[in-house]
């Protein structure tokens, strides 16, 4: 209650009382708070939140600004950025088209919506990448008397879709370097899986962006400033305005949230290309020599193999058994047998497609047999092979698989007859697993025979994932 209180005279100006008149002032001093506790909100959100939010008057100078974005221009606090423009902050070539785009909506009064925008700064720092959003700001004669706006980061973003885009020039050059059709196929094939999660993180990346609630934001600043000269009672009379407090006070958060969800998914994508770099280095390691006999190393080769499946073989959960014999080194066409060891392994991770009763398993086994020969077996517990497939596993253009070319063992089979060896496939019959044995004739280097056939086991340990 306010109240007003004076005194009651008598004869000869003397004091005989007083009197009073109480004013209800609670609808008053409520919105009074409303307005404080409105203001408060607004603060949070300005002082938390990771993007840049600003207000600007009609000659696109700052009026107000988050904090975030008065640091980032280097201003102590947000009041430093008060009187001052982009063309303080950016060259020309950034300050002058956002100044226009700004000016075209305060005549227009349209607003822009996520404008894709390279920032070049006026102290030489790095160009940054930004999706932008802006609207007229209106008084409550709904003059347009400035403009507001939210900016994000998304440089990572971009270094992402640029790193994608190299890789993708990696695999083009890769596959002229080899001057064969059939490196390029592998190359795409080992990284298909991989680019399907990078382009799955890219479309989460961009679906989060455009759900932004950074519309319902300028929403609610545009209620705010439409009711600027009787706020307080507009925040506690109209229905509206009763849930703003609350909608804003939910809003920091999930800004926040959004933030997290967009860095998860750009680590992940990082991840994921750098992941296709290493196959690619692996496959151009050998790409050059596909048809020449060279000094091998098989254990290199096979964790070569390995790593190019590396990704699949770990979303599988897949266990790896390895047995490699103590085989000298030996002369071999590297190229065609890396080729023959990824399209096995990866046939194996594709044969637990579906089988959910076991635990996935690969092994590995590489041994020297009678008569000179270097034999490698692949076998895996997945959905094995029907008696009456297994004539026509090699034939071109057969396939098990609903999204198959039919190539991948087929031309396998091909590169093992051309260095004079053999493919062949086992299975007992469906559910039962699968085994594939390549075998090739072999020259050792500097060991004996006898010495080479005692064999050992350099791995016999289970890997989970990544082998």
């Amino acid at each position: 209650m306010q109240v007003v209180e004076s005194a009651v005279m008598g004869p000869g100006e003397t004091v005989v009382g007083s009197q009073g008149v109480l004013f209800d002032i609670t609808q008053r001093m409520q919105a009074d708070e409303d307005l404080v506790n409105e203001r408060e909100l607004l603060r949070a959100l300005l002082d938390n939140s990771p993007d840049h939010i600003y207000f600007k008057d009609t000659q696109s100078r700052f009026i107000k600004s988050s904090t975030a974005q008065a640091l980032e221009f280097g201003m102590a606090t947000p009041d430093g950025l008060v009187g001052k423009s982009d063309f303080d902050v950016f060259s020309d070539e950034h300050a002058r088209p956002a100044f226009e785009d700004e000016q075209e909506i305060i005549r227009t009064g349209l607003p822009m919506i996520g404008k894709v925008e390279r920032e070049t700064w006026i102290d030489g720092r790095p160009d940054s990448w930004a999706l932008t959003t802006k609207m007229p700001l209106r008084n409550r004669a709904g003059q347009i008397i400035g403009t507001f706006g939210i900016t994000k980061n998304i440089s990572d973003l971009k270094e992402a879709e640029r790193q994608v885009a190299e890789v993708n020039k990696q695999l083009i050059e890769a596959s002229h370097l080899a001057g064969m059709a059939r490196i390029a196929i592998n190359v795409l094939h080992n990284v298909g899986n991989v680019l399907n999660s990078v382009n799955v993180s890219t479309a989460m990346i961009l679906s989060g962006l455009r759900a932004s609630k950074i519309h319902g934001l300028t929403r609610a600043v545009q209620l705010m400033e439409e009711h600027a000269d009787d706020l307080g009672a507009f925040l506690a009379s109209d229905a509206r305005g009763k849930v703003l407090p609350t909608y804003l006070c939910q809003l920091a958060p999930v800004l926040v949230a959004e933030q997290h969800d967009a860095i998860k998914e750009l680590t992940a994508l990082s991840k994921n290309v750098e992941y296709i770099k290493e196959v690619i280095a692996a496959q151009q390691a050998h790409a050059g020599a596909s048809r020449l006999q060279e000094t091998v190393r098989i254990h290199e080769l096979v964790e070569d193999a390995l790593r190019i499946n590396a990704q699949p073989l770990a979303r599988r959960h897949m266990v790896v058994d390895k047995e490699i014999a103590a085989v000298p080194e030996l002369l071999l066409d590297k190229g065609r047998v890396l080729q023959i060891l990824v399209n096995l392994i990866a046939n194996a991770e594709q044969a637990m497609e579906g089988v959910a009763d076991r635990e996935p398993r690969l092994a590995l086994r590489v041994e020297l047999a009678q008569g000179r020969r270097l034999r490698i077996r692949v076998a895996d517990n997945g959905v094995g092979i029907a008696a009456q497939t297994l004539p026509q596993l090699f034939a071109h253009g057969f396939t098990t698989k609903k999204t198959g070319h039919g190539f991948g063992l087929h031309s396998a089979v091909i590169a093992a007859h051309e260095m004079g060896g053999t493919l062949t496939a086992h299975s007992d019959g469906p559910n039962t697993g699968a085994t594939f044995t390549l075998e090739l004739p072999i020259d050792k280097c500097g060991e004996t025979h006898e010495k080479a056939t005692q064999s050992a086991h350099s791995s016999g340990g289970r890997h989970a994932g990544h082998p």
